[in-house]
């Protein structure tokens, strides 16, 4: 099985081209876009011993440097849901199954003004994701951890047995909430050009609305501190979102979403508001390199895991160096006149639980299936990149400051994570890329991709006084 990775733009839902209606949609990167774990119990798997494994991107924000995992604090994810197989890859005791829910408002296509019609009415549905993305189960193991098997692996020659890839915050309750839902529309009720595929996986503004109001009550009845993150956007400002962040702000709700994958063209929405604490996207300058730092002919499997063993993929403890093998993503939305990103965290080539493109298939992560190596069956784990990528970092270092100090409030942690961020200043870096052909890129970037800088766990914790 070959490596699958899905990088670039915004996935091409609710844009402007697809008439009037305000889609907050997914924010995807573009194809061509703890408590510690001693066992884990699946949903059909014995149990198995798992060794814990760090990654490049939480040595670059150093939360794996910190004594804090999140603990007692409550995430929301406004997002697709969790996969159905959810628990092959996260503890049970991690998700609020109980608090979990979801929400979609119907719309139709009006074949005469070529445009969708909202409906106006938002109703609940369940939190299981549907089967058209699990893009909600990729966000939320950055925050968490996962259990990670891929026979591709030991089929490359670089066996890896079964591990539990650390979480930013691995100690946090996840409650999921689904925003984003599975759309179908009939062919004769669709826009040939741009919906040549009848089926969606979308949400409306009135949808994600109700998804921050349903939190931030939770928030209020006492399940806090609360932190609400949204890998999602849409290119046009809507009233009935913002009314409920700034409902879930004063409320003492920390809200965080992704900048958008749109790079000049700006800022999506909810990231735009100034009152949330957006997030653009950054990568690594050694990505794809093997253990001698030699260019990947053929590229290097696991380069996106930390080996004790060689001590490869380790990120420098320079702030200085750090600063030289940082550089902001193509795709990562710039901020425009008026708007204001806020911080940058990883989001280039993530890897986690992505089972199945196009759709649902999938084997137990813990499967030495044959499907994964001859092609019957896509894989259970992808490499995504997108700022969709990159919130969910931010969310679990807030979560560790808010297990610190639960007191603190929107403000005044956007101050901390953006006083305590390393500067990236503008430049260009030359990256190995494998889209839209394996080869080397000069990526460039303005002070208008950076924002204040790339996140510090560490630092951001030491600027919280001690209680």
């Amino acid at each position: 099985m070959t490596d699958t990775a899905i990088r670039g733009e915004t996935m091409k839902i609710g844009s402007e081209r697809r008439g009037s209606i305000r889609l907050a949609v997914v924010a995807l990167c573009a194809a061509v876009f703890v408590v510690p774990l001693a066992s884990f119990q699946g949903s059909a798997a014995p149990k198995i011993p798992l060794e814990e494994r760090s990654t490049w991107d939480l040595d670059m924000i150093d939360s794996d440097a910190t004594e804090y995992t999140g603990k007692g604090v409550y995430v929301a994810v406004l997002d697709t849901g969790l996969a159905p197989n959810w628990k092959d890859y996260f503890p049970a005791k991690s998700i609020a199954t109980d608090l979990g829910k979801g929400f979609k408002e119907e719309i139709k296509w009006d074949s005469v003004t070529n445009t969708f019609v909202e409906s106006g009415t938002v109703h609940e549905i369940g939190w299981i994701g549907d089967l058209g993305s699990t893009h909600g189960t990729h966000v939320t193991s950055t925050i968490l951890g996962y259990n990670y098997y891929a026979p591709a692996d030991a089929a490359a020659g670089l066996p890896l047995m079964p591990v539990f890839v650390k979480g930013v915050a691995p100690d946090v309750t996840i409650i999921p909430v689904k925003v984003l839902a599975d759309y179908t529309i009939g062919v004769a009720h669709t826009d040939p050009v741009n919906y040549t595929d009848q089926k969606f996986v979308m949400g409306t503004d009135r949808a994600v609305a109700a998804g921050i109001r349903y939190a931030t009550d939770l928030k209020i009845a006492g399940y806090s501190p609360m932190i609400i993150t949204m890998s999602l956007g849409g290119p046009a400002p809507a009233s009935v979102m913002e009314e409920a962040i700034d409902y879930a702000i004063a409320n003492g709700v920390i809200v965080v979403a992704s900048a958008g994958n749109e790079g000049d063209a700006g800022m999506g929405y909810p990231g735009a508001y100034s009152q949330v604490i957006s997030v653009g996207a950054c990568g690594w300058k050694y990505e794809w390199y093997g253990p001698d730092y030699v260019a990947p002919l053929p590229r290097y499997r696991l380069w996106w895991i930390q080996d004790d063993t060689y001590g490869f993929n380790d990120i420098p403890e320079s702030s200085s160096d750090v600063v030289n093998e940082v550089y902001i993503t193509e795709w990562s939305s710039r901020e425009l006149e008026g708007q204001q990103l806020d911080v940058v965290a990883p989001g280039s080539w993530v890897r986690g639980p992505y089972p199945g493109v196009p759709g649902y298939s999938h084997l137990p992560w813990w499967s030495p299936g044959m499907g994964w190596l001859n092609g019957m069956n896509p894989g259970n784990f992808y490499y995504l990149g997108g700022t969709s990528m990159s919130a969910p970092h931010v969310t679990g270092v807030i979560a560790q400051m808010l297990e610190k100090d639960s007191s603190l409030d929107q403000m005044q942690v956007e101050s901390i994570l953006k006083d305590t961020a390393l500067e990236i200043p503008a430049g260009s870096m030359d990256i190995f890329d494998l889209s839209p052909v394996m080869d080397w890129y000069t990526y460039s970037w303005g002070a208008d991709a950076t924002g204040s800088g790339l996140i510090q766990a560490d630092d951001a914790l030491a600027a919280i006084p001690d209680m």
